[in-house]
């Protein structure tokens, strides 16, 4: 077993099509409670921002897309960066 990390975000079914590659490692999960489109609580934003992270998450990609979001991810663990936070001097 080599010593990378690897980071799995997902449905618990999707995280199952892993079970392989997390065989004999030592695992963490979180599970996140489910969010319902229906909940009256949730802001009208909030229930669109998931429709359309759903709509995405089901809008199959090319063999380029992939390709590229590949080597992103490659890029991303190359050159890590951090966001911050920049506040206007007055």
């Amino acid at each position: 077993m080599n010593g990378d990390t690897l980071e799995l975000e997902g449905t618990w079914e999707e995280i199952l099509k892993h079970s392989e590659e997390l065989s004999g490692r030592k695992v963490r999960l979180t599970a996140f409670p489910k969010l319902d489109l229906e909940d009256e609580t949730l802001p009208p934003e909030v229930k669109q921002t998931l429709e359309w992270l759903e709509e995405w998450k089901n809008t199959p990609l090319t063999e380029e897309e992939i390709e590229v979001l590949e080597e992103f991810e490659q890029f991303r663990k190359e050159h890590p960066f951090r966001l911050r936070v920049v506040q206007d001097e007055l």
